[in-house]
């Protein structure tokens, strides 16, 4: 009995051994096209009449190739052992067809071969025929696996149907897909959320809304859970801080910030640091910030400073003289810290700059630009006119944009890792690897974290070999930030740096507008100043441009403005008037803390008694220190920021030259605080060492010289 087929257009049949698709009739021809891609024309007799003809009852679907735009190389080398195996066996079975040798040349003949029935002296159809009877295949099969495979290489003669890639989305309306996704960039800076509740929400009605209700249904639960897991690189259910930090990266590629020479690019940034300082005077805990000063072609850490919770415009200030001042030795550190040890010329650097002597061993660079956050400190006037006066050009960041400044984020991380993990105190960089008994375990003062830093700086960061420098010719060496500073030195020499003996008073902020020298004194804050140097100036117009007189002032320490006598170029301390003790630390945070006080009480600035208001409440806020367990929390927090930032302005004071202070009334009592007692030196505490005691070295005034 003849068997009938019907065969139409699109229709697939099996033919050699091999799935094809009918891609069109003219009267007695058939064109196919295999499931590899190859096509061929035969006549429809001879497709029926052929043996390994046959036909399909279920379709293949025309995207059945997932491979089809792939690099076939790059999918071979992916596929599963025994799939590879199999594609080089075949090939070598072909290769012995072609040539008699299963390597493909007679110089690599192996045992016994050639095999007779492979001779190359036989005709090639022999050899063909020979291999079809030994591999059990049609010889048209074996002549069309020759024809693919030297057109196509390996790749033709791996199995389909073991190397079909997966598409898990190939069942997902298209429309969905971009649902989730545009779903998901609208809230990348939202809370968490579970994805089967409101995400799952939110994006059917971005569909209802897009096109029309009802219209398009998001897959079963599971299916969706599934889909966005694939989708999206972060869930909305992981931590909002990791969905905004990968918001913040930006869509093209990453610029690179290149410094050939130390100090032509200096990065600067602040950030929380994840140790919890100790204050003992309060019994309490409070948060750290360290900010530094990264040069980006030697990886050297040039300048730290730790404060408490809110740096301001004056610790960056001040940061850009440390980054130009050599870090001092401590007592208990090593030799081989010394700066001496950086394997430069120190001789020759000491002639030009005698505080290397007692340095330690990190750089002293001189920056020509800075790269900076958008923080605010970071774009005050203090910072500008210290960048001014230097000549160092200034370069913001994009906001939000961490890879801008990627060496100094990068650092962080080490810093975290090395330094912060290990000191006793640590509590994780969020909320999520925060232990439970941190503050308990919190035990050192931001001094000694502040010193522990500084060893960690000098003795370990510096020394240690970064994978991002390399030595020059040697790309598989790493170096040492110290070293390859000593390296930059050959090629870009030595810039000394400047030292400006006024250094820290000329970058304290001014009064705005200037102040007017009264009779009593001069006016800044509500708080009224006074020096005998202001005598000879009473009511007399200044110099400057609006008559006016520059007053500075520190916000860490408000007991205290400064003044400049044009007549002698000398700095002098002004007193507050109503001020109890310099022993006592009075800050800007405290002055708005007395003016809040104040101003609760009914006073008002334009009275003439407001100034001793201010010092009544002052005092008040003094007196607490006699009770601290009856503190509020940011009373106490307010408290330790005060004396921390108070003892900062002393030491940055104490490194220029000293103002000529204001000399005490004859009259006038001594002053009186409460809970404050003299304590003798104890035996052998001489041999102590205080790096903040040192006395700058005299330094060459052009002025100065001038004149005499």
């Amino acid at each position: 009995m003849d068997q009938r087929h019907r065969i139409a257009v699109a229709d697939w049949i099996e033919f050699e051994e091999e799935q094809h698709q009918v891609t069109g009739i003219t009267g007695a021809l058939v064109r196919l096209r295999s499931a590899s891609g190859h096509h061929q024309t035969i006549m429809l007799s001879r497709l029926l009449t052929d043996a390994t003809f046959h036909t399909r009852t279920a379709q293949i679907p025309e995207t059945t190739d997932t491979t089809v735009g792939l690099d076939p190389g790059g999918v071979l080398a992916l596929l599963p052992k025994d799939v590879r195996t199999a594609a080089l066996e075949l090939e070598a079975h072909l290769k012995e067809a072609t040539s008699g040798y299963q390597s493909g040349d007679r110089l690599d003949a192996q045992a016994g071969e050639p095999r007779p029935e492979y001779q190359p002296a036989l005709p090639l159809t022999a050899r063909v025929e020979a291999k079809a009877a030994e591999l059990g295949l049609a010889p048209r099969r074996i002549w069309q696996l020759v024809e693919e495979w030297e057109e196509n290489g390996l790749w033709a003669l791996v199995d389909r149907r073991k190397a079909r890639l997966k598409n898990p989305l190939r069942n997902i309306d298209e429309r969905v897909i971009t649902a989730i996704r545009e779903q998901a960039a609208a809230e990348r800076h939202d809370s968490s959320s579970s994805v089967s509740t409101r995400f799952r929400r939110r994006t059917q009605n971005r569909l209802d809304e897009d096109h029309g209700p009802g219209t398009v249904l998001l897959p079963k639960e599971d299916t969706f859970r599934r889909v966005v897991k694939l989708l999206l690189t972060r869930s909305p259910s992981d931590p909002a801080y990791q969905r905004i930090s990968d918001a913040n990266q930006p869509d093209r590629t990453f610029g690179n910030v290149i410094a050939h020479r130390p100090g032509q690019v200096v990065m600067l940034d602040t950030t929380p640091l994840d140790v919890l300082a100790f204050d003992p005077a309060m019994n309490d805990t409070y948060n750290v910030e360290l900010t530094l000063a990264l040069d980006v072609a030697t990886r050297s850490i040039l300048a730290w400073r730790l404060t408490p919770l809110g740096t301001k415009a004056i610790d960056i200030g001040l940061l850009l003289a440390d980054v130009m001042t050599p870090e001092p030795m401590r007592a208990d550190w090593a030799d081989a810290l010394r700066y001496q040890m950086l394997r430069v010329p120190f001789e020759r650097h000491l002639s030009v700059d005698e505080r290397l002597a007692e340095a330690a061993a990190r750089p002293v660079i001189y920056p020509e630009t800075l790269l900076y956050d958008h923080g605010k400190p970071y774009k005050s006037d203090v910072v500008q006119r210290a960048c001014r006066k230097w000549k160092i050009d200034m370069q913001d960041a994009r906001k939000l944009k961490p890879t801008d400044k990627p060496h100094v984020e990068r650092l962080f991380g080490t810093i975290r890792e090395q330094f912060s993990m290990h000191v006793a105190g640590y509590k994780g960089f969020n909320v999520a690897h925060r232990g439970k008994t941190v503050e308990q375990q919190a035990r050192w003062t931001l001094d000694e974290i502040a010193e522990f830093f500084a060893e960690y700086v000098v003795a370990v960061y510096q020394n240690q070999h970064h994978t991002g420098l390399h030595l020059q010719g040697f790309p598989d060496l790493n170096i040492s930030p110290n070293e390859a500073y000593a390296m930059a030195l050959g090629s870009a020499g030595f810039v000394d740096c400047p030292r400006d003996p006024n250094l820290y008073y000329e970058l304290l902020p001014i009064a705005d507008g200037g102040r007017a020298i009264n009779a009593y004194g001069v006016e800044l804050n509500y708080l009224v100043y006074d020096a005998p140097v202001l005598y000879q100036f009473r009511r007399a117009k200044s110099p400057y441009p609006n008559g006016a007189w520059p007053i500075r002032y520190d916000p860490r320490n408000l007991l205290h403005a400064y003044f400049h006598n044009p007549r002698d170029d000398k700095w002098y301390t002004l007193r507050w008037t109503k001020a109890l003790s310099d022993l006592q630390a009075f800050t800007d945070i405290t002055l708005r803390e007395a003016k809040r006080l104040v101003t609760l009480r009914g006073g008002d600035p334009k009275d003439e008694d407001y100034q001793q208001q201010i010092a009544d409440a002052l005092r008040d806020l003094q007196n607490r220190t006699d009770a601290p367990e009856t503190w509020s929390k940011a009373d106490r927090k307010r408290r330790t920021r005060d004396r921390h930032r108070a003892d900062a302005q002393a030491q940055d004071e104490a490194r220029s030259l000293p103002a000529v202070p204001v000399p005490p009334a004859p009259d006038s009592a001594p002053p009186t605080v409460a809970s404050l007692h003299a304590v003798p030196d104890l035996p052998g505490e001489d041999d102590d060492f205080d790096p903040h005691s040192i006395q700058p070295a005299e330094v060459w005034n052009p002025r100065t010289s001038q004149e005499s």
